[in-house]
C-alpha cells in the first residue's frame, strides 16, 4: 500500500472522530459513531502485523472515546423518548 493511500487511510478515521465528537443530535451521533468505528476498526486491521506505533494508540483512544460517547447518546435518546 502506498503512503499517500495509508495517509488518507489514517486522516480519515480521524475526520469521522471528529465529526462524531461534534454532532449534537444523538440520532445522527449514534450513526457518526458507528462510521467513526467502522474506519477506526479498518484501520487496525491494515496495521495488525505491524509493531504499535503512536497511530495505534491513538485509535485504541478514539475506540474508547467512541464507547463513551455512544453510551451517553443512548441515554440522550432514550431521555427524549421518554419525554415525547
Amino acid at each position: 500500500m502506498s503512503d499517500t493511500i495509508r495517509k488518507d487511510a489514517a486522516q480519515e478515521w480521524r475526520q469521522l472522530c471528529q465529526a462524531a465528537c461534534f454532532e449534537v443530535d444523538a440520532v445522527k451521533l449514534v450513526e457518526r459513531i458507528a462510521e467513526a468505528r467502522s474506519a477506526i476498526l479498518d484501520r487496525v486491521e491494515d496495521n495488525f502485523s505491524k509493531p504499535i506505533n503512536s497511530e495505534q494508540y491513538a485509535l485504541r483512544k478514539a475506540l474508547a472515546t467512541l464507547s463513551t460517547l455512544h453510551e451517553l447518546a443512548e441515554r440522550d435518546i432514550c431521555d427524549q423518548k421518554r419525554i415525547a
